[in-house]
């Protein structure tokens, strides 16, 4: 039985050696040869073993014909959405380095033998589910990375701060747009790769952590607000359109440790103004910063601030455009996280 065979060189296994029990219940050890039936059931499980099989999920188990894991190709599409938000890459070369990929492993399988008509629309489907994930991860990536001088701006640093938001109209629509854009990209990918009616899902199951991930900017902004380490604060309608050109930025103040200029003191509410977050708005050539009153302890003090509210209590020309949106935020301290959340459900896009 031939058990391994490369580059012409052959290794073969002539004789299974095992140990049975006998009658008389004492072990003994056996040899079987070619032809004996339980040689033969080995060889044949053997055999089904080795030979090559098309993987369950290309893009995750996969491998391409460059030697290069599907896990790794994946971070070549990963990388490239990254590069398309930061306005380093276009959708020319996003559409290409994908169509790369989907090439590197289609040959791969087609050269051990498999037949592309069979597995190509599989390959195709696992390729689009992570670029899907990717046009929402890549405009989140982007944002986070925007909101890394504010928050060394309070933090001291801009290392690994968890208690922050950052939310920006700009890549809400670009991913929108992404989103929109990639069926149509699959399908002439398809077409290339002789796969002419790729049809391709465009919503995930509900209920599924996909869809309160993945469904859009907006979910994947809330589950990072609401799911990290330190949940900090929670979008109450993740299907509300932002105005264009809104964008936000929270830091709670889970340590007590923020940094605070003079020119940005406490705004009086009840409570020590140690446990204060910050938060800065913008809206065109509209902008605002306040010191947020969150609190730790929920018996003596209120437990929720919503935006508009600390907002309202300072500024009297709010644009009327964005006052929807405002609403749309609560902050919180990460110890009342907890309490708030049994209460709050999660409202995700229709």
């Amino acid at each position: 039985m031939e058990i391994y065979k490369s580059d012409g060189i052959s290794l073969r296994l002539k004789e299974l050696t095992r140990t049975v029990t006998a009658p008389d219940g004492k072990s003994q050890r056996v040899v079987y040869h070619e032809g004996d039936a339980e040689y033969d059931v080995f060889a044949a499980k053997q055999k089904e073993r080795l030979e090559p099989a098309l993987p369950q999920n290309f893009i995750a188990l996969g491998q391409g014909q460059s030697g290069t894991p599907g896990w790794k190709l994946h971070g070549q599409i990963r990388d490239k959405f990254n590069q398309y938000y930061a306005g380093e890459a276009d959708w020319k070369d996003l559409e290409s380095t994908i169509t790369n990929v989907v090439s590197d492993l289609r040959s791969n399988y087609a050269d051990q033998g498999f037949d592309p008509d069979e597995f190509m629309e599989d390959l195709l489907l696992d390729v689009y589910g992570v670029a899907r994930m990717d046009a929402i991860t890549g405009a989140y990536h982007q944002g986070w990375l925007d909101s890394r001088p504010l928050a060394a701006q309070y933090n001291g640093h801009n290392g690994n701060t968890k208690d922050t938001i950052y939310y920006d109209a700009k890549y809400y629509y670009q991913s929108e747009d992404m989103k929109a854009a990639l069926p149509e990209m699959f399908q002439r990918i398809g077409q290339r790769f002789g796969v002419p009616d790729l049809e391709v899902p465009t919503k995930y199951p509900d209920g599924s952590l996909l869809a309160e991930m993945y469904t859009s900017y907006n979910t994947y902004v809330n589950w990072e607000a609401r799911w990290t380490v330190s949940p900090v604060g929670n979008m109450l309608d993740e299907g509300m359109v932002p105005p264009k050109d809104f964008k936000f930025f929270y830091k709670g103040n889970n340590s007590c440790s923020n940094a605070y200029p003079s020119t940005l003191p406490p705004e009086g509410s009840p409570g020590p103004d140690i446990d204060d977050g910050v938060l800065h708005v913008w809206y065109g050539d509209w902008s605002f910063v306040t010191r947020v009153p969150v609190r730790q302890n929920a018996k003596e003090y209120d437990a929720v601030v919503n935006m508009y509210d600390v907002i309202s209590r300072h500024c009297r020309d709010i644009p009327e455009e964005i006052v929807p949106m405002l609403k749309n935020f609560d902050f919180f301290s990460s110890i009342q996280s907890g309490p708030y959340f049994k209460t709050h459900p999660r409202k995700l896009p229709g």
